[in-house]
Order: structure tokens, then C-alpha cells, then sequence
């Protein structure tokens, strides 16, 4: 991949900034990471080094949608501009099973293991793929919680990851 093939987006929302890194690929637009708290642009040097900021007409609408959600209006994410190559088989079942979890429901870590067809440890597996979720909100690792009912982990926020529960709740009462 070429330095100057990766670009980024940000976007402020009332949860805070919110950035994407894609790329083009084939002529489509992919999704490499959906960047939520803390967001820096010294981050996304870091991490994709020679991204440059461009706007994208795919993008800009992908971050309106995540927008909306934030802002309570129920929007159907597509995966189709995600980078999934870049996953891992297993990481890849644990987020196609999370996706599948229904607006405003959650699932323990243990559940989606069990599903899996794992036992001993699978939970902590389980959790440590969603840790490294590329791909927040559109696909809602954030639905996914420990089996006593504890939020568990979220990229450090447990704070930001009660609020989206909130948001998802209020919006499949309505």
C-alpha cells in the first residue's frame, strides 16, 4: 500500500470527535478504522503514516449515519465498505456474530463464545477480538457485556460505552 493511498475524515459529534481512515481500493472506497475517544490527528500520523486528510462523498455519509444513530434515528449500517481482509478468521466470526445483535440488546462475551463453538477461555477470547474492533458502531462491540451484567471494556470508555447502550435502548422503546 502506498503512503498516500490512506486518508482520513473527522467528524465532531456530541459524544466527541470521531474520525474514519479508508482508502480506495478498486476503485471502492474501504473503510481501514472508525477512530472514536481520544482522537488525534498525531494518532492517525502514527498509526498511518502519510494519510492525508481528503473528503469522500462515501465517507461523508457513513459518518452522517453514525451521526444520526448518535443522535438517536435508527440507521441500518451496511458492511460493505469495511476492510474486513484486514481481520483475522477468528476476530472476523466474533464481529459478523456482534453485528447480528439487535438494536438495543446486548450478549455476554461467554454467549458469543458458546455460539462459537468454544469453551474454556472463549469469553476472554471473545473479548479480546472486540478490543481491537476496527470498525465501532457500524459494527457494536458495545453490545457485547460480561455475564454478571457489567459493561466489561470499550477502548478505555466505559462512560462512552453506557451512553451509545442509552441511545440504542431509547431508540428500540420507541
Amino acid at each position: 500500500m502506498k503512503p498516500n493511498s490512506i486518508f482520513y475524515y473527522i467528524m465532531k459529534t456530541k459524544l466527541g470527535k470521531i474520525g474514519i481512515v479508508w482508502r480506495n481500493e478498486d476503485h471502492k472506497t474501504r473503510i481501514n478504522e472508525i477512530i472514536l475517544l481520544p482522537l488525534s490527528i498525531n494518532s492517525i500520523k502514527k498509526n498511518y503514516p502519510g494519510a492525508r486528510k481528503k473528503k469522500n462523498i462515501i465517507i461523508k455519509k457513513i459518518l452522517k449515519d453514525i451521526n444520526s444513530h448518535i443522535n438517536g434515528k435508527k440507521v441500518r449500517f451496511s458492511l460493505k465498505n469495511l476492510y474486513l481482509k484486514r481481520l483475522g478468521n477468528f476476530q472476523k466470526r466474533v464481529l459478523m456474530r456482534t453485528n447480528k445483535i439487535p438494536l438495543g440488546k446486548t450478549l455476554s462475551y461467554g454467549t458469543i463464545a458458546r455460539e462459537l463453538g468454544m469453551l474454556k477461555g472463549g469469553a476472554r477470547a471473545v473479548g479480546q477480538a472486540l478490543a481491537k474492533n476496527p470498525f465501532p458502531i457500524i459494527i457494536p462491540c458495545h453490545r457485547v457485556i460480561k455475564s454478571d451484567g457489567t459493561l466489561g471494556g470499550f477502548g478505555g470508555n466505559i462512560g462512552l460505552k453506557q451512553r451509545l447502550l442509552n441511545i440504542e435502548k431509547a431508540m428500540s422503546e420507541k
